[in-house]
């Protein structure tokens, strides 16, 4: 467990990108082959790939060092740090630590770090816990999310309910636009369905646009990029979906950092509260989704950028 992983390399291409887009519904003008040239001061010269789609590939390089003996935890702990996008055709490498244990054994962790030729893409760590690290307080009673009406504001509370549905399909072609073997978590022959922990969670990225749509947010003229993931999930509860389990997503509006004082991008960074249902109440996961407006990023160097 602590010998030094060998890096991995990808490439992810316009299909790679299309592929994960079309997976997750992610309308983001950013992804668009067609679009990126309409968003107002958009830097990247091309679409950039979709920040789950990295997360996702660095997830699974973490897990297969575990592959032949899984690990037992139940809740997996995602920090990632955006630093730079990855466009079109790049080839980027995984770079992930050597495991290190909690002193009570409850945690495995890992530092990982993706870059391209050009740059450091995204910096953080993964984590397997016992014990789920900073739990969302329930805005609503998860049972009486199945009765509000899909693409809506909660009455009472400050979230927006996103409804969608797993689906194998969808889950194998994220994995691919991952550049994962969707054959690892899925095989009929072999009855194998297993959902990828991050693939739910990518589903946020259509709920926090549609939310931004409903509210009269021009992702064109006010584009938004992330800065930060902070994800939570219940690995209990994903080892146990399939096909055509209902998800119901609530997402925040965005907020200031709660920590003070903030400077810089911090000033600029809004905050999404997210979390995610099963149909039938069980809470999937919870997560901190940090956002910053692409025009806060042009008197510095390249950072935050999905």
């Amino acid at each position: 467990m602590n010998a030094e992983p060998q890096p991995l390399n990808a490439r992810f291409s316009a299909l790679h990108i299309d592929v994960a887009r079309f997976a997750t519904d992610d309308f983001n003008p950013f992804h668009d082959r067609n679009k990126w040239q309409r968003i107002e001061g958009n830097p990247f010269g091309g679409a950039i790939a979709l920040g789950f789609q990295l997360s996702s590939f660095a997830l699974h390089g973490v897990s297969m060092l575990h592959a032949a003996a899984p690990l037992q935890q139940r809740y997996l702990h995602v920090r990632i740090t955006f630093a730079d996008a990855v466009r079109v055709d790049d080839d980027v490498m995984l770079a992930i630590k050597p495991a290190q244990l909690g002193g009570d054994g409850a945690t495995v962790s890992h530092r990982i770090a993706l870059r391209t030729e050009r740059s450091l893409a995204l910096t953080g760590h993964i984590r397997f816990v016992a014990d789920a690290p900073g739990d969302l307080p329930t805005p609503v009673e998860p049972s009486r999310l199945n009765d509000i009406q899909d693409r809506s504001d909660v009455p009472g509370t400050e979230y927006f309910l996103k409804r969608k549905f797993m689906s194998t399909a969808n889950a194998k072609n994220f994995l691919l636009g991952a550049n994962v073997d969707p054959a690892v978590y899925f095989d009929e022959f072999e009855d194998r369905v297993r959902f990828s922990e991050l693939f739910p969670v990518s589903l946020v990225s259509c709920a926090l646009l549609e939310r931004g749509t409903r509210h009269g947010h021009d992702f064109l003229r006010a584009p938004m990029v992330y800065s930060y993931h902070d994800i939570v999930v219940d690995r209990d509860v994903a080892l146990r979906l399939r096909s055509n389990d209902r998800l119901n997503m609530l997402v925040s509006a965005g907020q200031p950092p709660g920590d003070v004082p903030t400077t810089g991008l911090r000033r600029e960074q809004r905050v999404h509260r997210c979390l995610g249902y099963t149909g039938a109440g069980e809470r999937l996961f919870c997560a901190e989704i940090g956002l910053v407006p692409l025009s806060s990023l042009a008197a510095q160097d390249p950072v935050s950028r999905r």
